[in-house]
């Protein structure tokens, strides 16, 4: 592994889960707003663009869902359900309530940042490190 790959590696093996879940949301509400500015100015094909690079970092989201962790995962997969319906049709009423369920989603998750990351950190969450990783660039 060259300098650079092992600074890469470093870099996110300490990055905890909730900072890289709370940062996906953040890309997300971030393409949404975009998207909306977008369709405020009837720039439909630029809204286009940037709902597709939402969808990007939803399916980021989508795939660290485990399904067999009950209802819950459940739940999780029905609301990204919804978000990627409302990025398909891409009108301003679904990318707001894809961005309500975003905002949402990510307000509860800060809530619990500090408890998700004592238990990570005290090795009862898996560190994002020991997962496989996925880069994306938008």
């Amino acid at each position: 592994m060259n300098p650079y790959q092992a600074y890469q590696q470093q870099a996110y093996s300490a990055w905890l889960r909730i900072d890289m879940l709370l940062a996906l949301y953040d890309g997300a509400i971030k393409k949404l707003e975009a998207a909306r500015t977008a369709l405020a100015a009837n720039d439909a094909p630029g809204a286009r663009k940037i709902l597709d690079q939402a969808r990007l970092v939803l399916a980021g989201l989508v795939s660290a869902v485990d399904p067999s962790r009950g209802d819950l995962a459940a739940q999780f997969l029905r609301l990204y359900e919804f978000v990627n319906h409302a990025i398909d049709i891409g009108d301003t009423h679904n990318v707001e309530g894809a961005l309500r369920v975003f905002r949402t989603l990510r307000d509860g998750l800060e809530t619990i940042r500090p408890e998700a990351a004592d238990l990570e950190r005290r090795g009862q969450i898996p560190p994002a490190a020991a997962l496989p990783v996925v880069r994306l660039t938008v």
